[in-house]
Parts: C-alpha cells; structure tokens; sequence
C-alpha cells in the first residue's frame, strides 16, 4: 500500500511540474499612443492597467495574456482633446469603460515573441497579431509590445482627412513572478 502510494504522489507532482506556469503580477506598467493628425503627431496614455499574466517561453501553448485600460484615463495634455477622445464620437467613455485585450494564441517569432489578440475596443472586437518581447531576471520580468491598429475598425472618430487611419500602441509591463 505505501508503494502505491508513493506512485501516486509521484506521478501527480510531476505532472503538476511539468504543466505547471508561470503567473506573473504587474506591478507597473503603461499604455501609450501614437497618431497623426493635421500633420502633428499626438501622443496620449491610458491609465488603469489591469492584467492577468500567465507566461512561460517554454510552454506558450498553454500560455495566456490578458489586460485592460481605463478608457476615461486617456490623457493626451490637453484637456479639451482628452474630453473630445472620451466623447461618443472616439472612445465613447461614458458607454464603453475599457479596451481590453486577449490572447488567443501566443508563439515565438524570431528571436521574440508574438500573438493573436482579440482587441476590443468600443464594443467591437477585432483579432490583431502583437509582437512583444519578454525579458526575464530573477523573479522579475518585463513584457513589451509595440503594434499598429486601424482605428476604423473599431468605429473610433469616423471618416476624416486629417487623421491617420492608424495608431501605434506601446504596451510596457514589469511583473513579478507570483
């Protein structure tokens, strides 16, 4: 009975071992953008960064990344811009609180790391591929990510001859294993 029992106890903890992730806690982070307009470049930010991040390189399969910023956070610098983002011809802030994001699929690219992330912005959810890259040291790491969106897609500002049709987004997490 002891030999069965040390069987058991065995193959449970290696497979915990062997399908076990890593879950990292964000303890900072920041959401930034990029976009043209009238020929200026307008950076901005989102605060409230919220993420679930379960990571290992050597098991993306089973691997999953997730987050959120608080759409009436945006700042730009200018107060009058920053209200006109958040109105219902942008963001919308009053109906739609969040963006969020989700992995569906996480894989190596190069000598980093991408995915295919459901973004949903405004209510409509599109699938965008974000390269990042995943710097571990110790029991920290920093997970970074730059991609480009068509603001079209998900119904932000409308048709406009002034404003680039896309933005680029910064993503910078530092994280803490848990």
């Amino acid at each position: 009975m002891k030999k069965i029992f040390i069987y058991i106890a065995i193959s449970v903890l290696s497979h915990t071992v062997v399908f076990s992730q890593t879950t990292w806690k964000q303890v900072s982070g920041s959401v930034s953008f990029k976009i043209k307009n009238a020929g200026v470049t307008v950076t901005g930010r989102f605060g409230g960064l919220n993420t679930a991040l379960l990571f290992s390189p050597d098991k993306l399969s089973a691997s999953s990344l997730k987050g959120s910023v608080e759409v009436p956070t945006l700042k730009t610098g200018i107060d009058k811009r920053d209200e006109d983002l958040q109105g219902d011809k942008y963001f919308d802030a009053g109906k739609y609180k969040l963006i969020e994001i989700k992995s569906t699929k996480l894989y190596k690219k190069g000598n980093e790391y991408a995915g295919l992330f459901n973004v949903a912005i405004k209510g409509v959810t599109k699938q965008v591929e974000i390269p990042f890259s995943f710097t571990q040291t110790g029991k920290e790491a920093e997970f970074k990510g730059d991609f480009t969106i068509d603001r079209g897609d998900f119904g932000v500002g409308g048709k406009t001859l002034t404003m680039s049709e896309t933005a680029d987004v910064s993503i910078d997490i530092k994280a803490e294993r848990k």
